[in-house]
């Protein structure tokens, strides 16, 4: 498979799910919306992200919420466009835009609901875990989730932080901010909702892990070697395998992608040698980083 070969595919492949990828997004944004306005803004409780940050400031400015989730969404996408380039902001522009819309409609519908004496632990836990059930519908999609991912890429950038680590410190500071204004009961109700939120991201996109390691036997090594370097930019290491049943000496391939590379490089394997034999396993301790 040449370049333009495998340029064709992943072009075909992005249209195949290209419906399947748009209701996920879709789906995940108004779950969000709607956990928002029924778990969050209504009980004085800072979901983590941009969306907490916009209600730490409608305390301080008296603007209709789903306004200010624009507005910080929006000078987010500002700070990618600068830090990161065009490309990286036009991945942001669709949350930026529809997702305050999605909060300013669900307004009606938690108007209906009422919990009444449920205890606001309990609605913590489901709040949280449909917060991160939406997140993750979205970050599986291939769409960006916007707002203060910005800010956790530019840590990861310039302070050398991983992604996880950048995350939990953006979301510590908007819990200590929210500890003083709303109290230490709500932030501590927040940090239930963050753990929770964050563990059913994990399930949603991944299952288990971060992180999948390929082992690859195909008759078409050149081929995927270079879509694994060239094209997804991570490393590999070839491994001198022989066949228990023929005793033919084989070229085994092994490398580690991240979960979002998983699937493209599964199908395209596939598609380049439909006789190839690979194995997928979960990583759980890995520092997987694509070459520049």
């Amino acid at each position: 498979m040449n370049e333009y070969d495998i340029n064709l595919f992943i072009d075909k492949l992005k249209k195949k799910h290209f419906n399947y990828n748009l209701f996920l997004f879709v789906s995940g944004m108004s779950i969000m919306a709607l956990a928002f306005n029924l778990f969050f803004d209504r009980y004085n409780v800072i979901p983590t992200g941009s969306n907490g940050l916009a209600v730490i400031i409608s305390e301080f400015i008296p603007l209709n919420i789903s306004l200010l989730i624009f507005i910080v969404g929006l000078a987010c996408l500002l700070l990618g466009l600068i830090a990161f380039g065009y490309k990286y902001a036009i991945k942001m522009i669709l949350i930026t835009v529809f997702y305050p819309f999605f909060v300013s409609s669900t307004t009606y519908i938690a108007n209906l609901i009422d919990f009444e004496d449920t205890s606001l632990f309990l609605l913590m836990f489901v709040g949280g875990g449909l917060m991160g059930f939406g997140n993750g519908l979205i970050r599986k999609s291939g769409y960006s989730t916007g707002g203060f991912c910005v800010v956790s890429d530019l840590l990861y950038k310039y302070f050398h932080m991983s992604i996880g680590t950048a995350t939990l410190v953006v979301n510590a500071i908007l819990l200590t901010i929210s500890g003083f204004i709303y109290g230490l009961n709500s932030a501590l109700y927040a940090c239930v909702a963050l753990i929770v939120s964050s563990y059913m991201i994990d399930r949603v996109i991944i299952g288990i892990s971060n992180n999948k390691v390929f082992y690859i036997i195909t008759e078409k090594p050149l081929e995927v070697i270079e879509y694994i370097n060239y094209k997804l930019h991570y490393d590999l290491t070839i491994v001198n395998a022989r066949g228990g049943y023929e005793n033919k000496k084989k070229k085994m391939l092994m490398t580690v992608v991240s979960t979002f590379d998983y699937i493209v490089l599964k199908e395209l394997v596939k598609e380049i040698d439909s006789k190839s034999f690979f194995l997928i396993v979960d990583v759980y301790d890995s520092n997987v980083k694509k070459k520049m």
